[in-house]
């Protein structure tokens, strides 16, 4: 068995040509609902079954937990790998470029344990990955968070999140913060990671661990502050059921603005958004 970071880079550039390859051909119709109850798209399916096909050629067995196909077992392993097939539904349905595949592994069941990990943009040309304690990289260059005086911050805008993403977003500005939404929040974090972005923040309790499992990493890895709590379990665990409150920044004193910001504006800690909230339970949970 080739060395993991190698598999999980290899599995996250076969989903991403994958898809890219199945939406040139016109591919962009639904397929149903997936395993994390979103609509899922044929260019989802194609993508997780490539990553599949070069998971089980590399590693005997494992555990899996995919946004499509759910979780399950193959053989006997202890290793766990999350897979995003696709993450940007949206953006890849309408052919924007801001989409990836997003794929980790984990030595346990917790989000604590991933061990490694990669996001592939196929038609941005990024690879970016991470090996725990070996740092962070974009196509071969390692990265580290930047630090400057303009705070750019990327909101995650979830329709589950109803009005309050605009709530929050409009007080960051009123704070000279810049707001990006851009629709994939596995870049998004690999965008603080890169440089490209000053923080993500998601504090919805919308966003699952296959969303974010490989850009986490990255993100630690290339010195960024690092906040994730569970609606489950703190760790998080490695599981679909698990909802996560999520805060990525270039630096700690970044991270206290936005929560400052957050607290004020909401008139509550972020925090208190826990899954099964009447935010949650009204949202749509098709939504993406």
């Amino acid at each position: 068995m080739r060395n993991l970071l190698s598999i999980v880079r290899a599995a996250a550039r076969a989903g991403g040509l994958a898809a890219v390859k199945f939406r040139e051909e016109g591919g962009v119709e639904e397929a149903g609902r997936g395993s994390g109850g979103d609509v899922a798209l044929k260019g989802d399916l194609i993508a997780e079954e490539a990553v599949m096909e070069t998971l089980k050629r590399e590693v005997e067995s494992f555990k899996l937990i995919s946004e499509e196909v759910g979780e399950s077992s193959h053989g006997q392993g202890e290793l766990y790998f999350i897979v995003d097939p696709l993450d940007g539904s949206r953006n890849y349905r309408r052919g924007l470029p801001f989409f990836a595949t997003s794929v980790a592994v984990a030595e346990g069941p917790s989000l604590s344990d991933v061990l490694a990990g990669a996001v592939y943009a196929p038609m941005l040309g990024l690879e970016f990955y991470a090996e725990r304690g070996r740092g962070a990289y974009i196509n071969g260059r390692r990265v580290l968070v930047a630090q400057d005086s303009e705070v750019v911050a990327a909101v995650n805008a979830t329709p589950k999140a109803h009005f309050l993403p605009h709530v929050l977003a409009l007080a960051l500005s009123t704070r000279g913060v810049v707001i990006r939404a851009l629709g994939a929040a596995s870049l998004e974090i690999a965008g603080v990671a890169a440089g490209w972005l000053s923080a993500y923040i998601d504090p919805w309790f919308a966003v699952r661990v296959v969303d974010v499992a490989a850009a986490l990493l990255l993100a630690a890895e290339a010195g960024a502050y690092v906040s994730v709590k569970g609606s489950l379990a703190n760790p998080p665990l490695l599981s679909l059921k698990e909802r996560l409150h999520v805060m990525v920044a270039n630096s700690e004193r970044t991270a206290e603005l936005l929560k400052e910001v957050a607290i004020n504006a909401l008139g509550f800690p972020p925090e208190e958004l826990v899954r099964g909230s009447p935010l949650s339970e009204g949202a749509d949970p098709h939504a993406v």
